[in-house]
């Protein structure tokens, strides 16, 4: 019996690279199908080719690696997920390799980044296929004219220009807001799985919920009345006074707990509030709501100055031993906490059960719920010497198609549903949560106009004047948007 197995066993692995013989020499593609709805013409292949991608290395603040390669072997679904993905795409082209080529580039050596793929981009020598790091210091207008356009790169173009952009792996905000004069020198999809892990999210606290018998959080989403007045009045009266020194300090139990700089900065999207808009000859202007975004520092404000609200100046880079907020959330001392979503892995200790909703709306008028991403996500550019766009833009939409295929359920459905989070609920939060990503091209380009920073700064300084604020700031923000777009011409 044995033998007969092994016999046929022998015979389905000689049938199997028959097979897969028979399509190298027939078409010249490897042994996997490409993934439904793709542009790519069957039978394209780059035998024995690498694909190279310049990226940031891991490094203290974080890992970046993991969106891009894996090896061999690994059990962490998220990590697998990503090694069959290359597998299969390399499987597709006849690729030899997909090669990370990682160098420091954290926010600290984001200067030498640039300066490493423009140097080789100027020489012409055409050493990288893609290019792969932080949006906050690639999001520069003068740095657009080292990108290829997406418009004119084969595959990719045709997927872009899907007028129902049913082709979700790339996301529509980023296309809708980043095409300039029919330019996108951008991309952000599920292949940039550090967006998702940047994505603000709120956290609650569900023993606490329960305890102070607060109506059904996951309902109130639902329903729509998921507001910012509602986790106001639910933080209401909150606060615990655990040292007896009479005076609210990192020891306390809160209603609410938020750093100052990275959350503040995430509001104008949150509230649809955004400073940039296109106005009716489709043109990028500044256009903030003054009166909308008074109304929003005023409430704030006021919510900060309360004692039931806690907050810390707080760095993305800091750890949770440096980070009080985060601490306090893990001991089960605050009912909410405004955050990123890849925090969610730190709190799988926690004694306390917690759960995940989308940041609440403005009020019930909002459409719907929004969040943005920190601007340390990546962001994905094909260098202006690409030796093959062809094969660029091939082998690109591919990876990303077969990321939402393969990788996003990894990390969504399995990692985030039984790993990091403790409910269905929070699983079903999730779906809304990606429905409302959002991207804004001002603040896409903060650090060219800095037109984000009122919001950290005016909460940080208990000053809700914007008026004044902007009065001061517009013929800046204008002047730098102005110079901005000329890269753009």
């Amino acid at each position: 019996m044995k033998r007969i197995i092994c016999l046929l066993l022998c015979v389905v692995m000689l049938t199997a690279m028959l097979c897969a013989c028979g399509n190298k020499g027939g078409g010249g593609k490897a042994v996997s199908a490409l993934p439904e709805g793709s542009h790519v013409p069957e039978g394209t292949t780059f035998e024995g080719e690498t694909f190279k991608i310049l990226c940031r290395e891991d490094n203290a603040y974080g890992e970046h690696l993991y969106e891009i390669v894996a090896d061999e072997g690994e059990t962490e679904l998220v990590n697998q997920a990503v090694y069959e993905r290359n597998r299969n795409v390399m499987d597709i082209f006849g690729l030899a390799a997909i090669e990370a080529n990682d160098i420091p580039g954290d926010w600290a050596n984001g200067g030498d980044f640039v300066n490493t793929f423009r140097n080789s981009i100027d020489a012409g020598i055409g050493d990288f296929d893609l290019i792969m790091s932080q949006q906050a210091y690639m999001a520069q207008g003068e740095l657009a004219q080292y990108f290829y356009n997406y418009y004119d790169i084969p595959y990719v173009n045709e997927t872009i220009e899907c007028t129902e952009h049913d082709h979700s792996y790339y996301y529509p905000d980023l296309i809708n807001e980043m095409s300039i004069n029919g330019k996108l020198k951008y991309m952000v999809g599920d292949y940039c799985l550090t967006y998702w892990d940047h994505a603000y999210v709120m956290y609650f606290n569900k023993k606490l919920a329960q305890d102070y018998q607060l109506e059904d959080i996951y309902q109130l989403v639902r329903d729509g009345k998921w507001t910012y007045d509602k986790v106001i009045e639910m933080s209401r009266g909150k606060w615990t006074d655990q040292n007896n020194d009479q005076w609210p300090d990192e020891t306390d139990v809160f209603g609410y707990i938020s750093d100052i700089p990275n959350t503040m900065d995430a509001l104008h999207a949150q509230f649809d509030a955004h400073p940039t808009t296109r106005n009716e000859s489709g043109d990028i202007v500044i256009s903030y709501d003054v009166g909308k975004v008074t109304n929003i520092l005023t409430k704030v404000i006021e919510f900060k100055a309360t004692d039931d609200f806690y907050s810390a100046y707080t760095t993305s880079g800091d750890t949770m031993a440096e980070n009080p907020l985060d601490k306090i959330f893990v001991e089960g001392r605050a009912l909410f906490y405004p955050a990123v979503l890849q925090k969610a892995q730190d709190f799988r200790g926690m004694e306390t059960d917690f759960g995940i909703v989308p940041f609440p709306k403005w009020d019930t008028n909002q459409d719907s719920y929004y969040t943005s991403s920190q601007d340390g996500y990546s962001t994905a550019c094909i260098p202006a010497d690409a030796p093959n766009l062809e094969k660029a833009g091939a082998i690109f939409d591919t990876l990303f198609a077969v990321s939402k295929d393969k990788v996003i359920p990894a990390y969504y459905d399995e990692a985030l549903t039984f790993k990091y989070t403790r409910d269905e609920d929070s699983a079903e939060m999730l779906d809304i949560i990606r429905q409302g990503f959002t991207l804004n091209f001002g603040a896409f380009y903060n650090q060219t106009i800095e037109c984000v920073r009122p919001f950290r700064d005016m909460v940080a300084n208990d000053n809700p004047n914007f008026a004044s604020y902007y009065a001061a700031q517009q013929k800046g923000y204008e002047r730098k948007l102005a110079q901005l777009l000329e890269y753009y011409e």
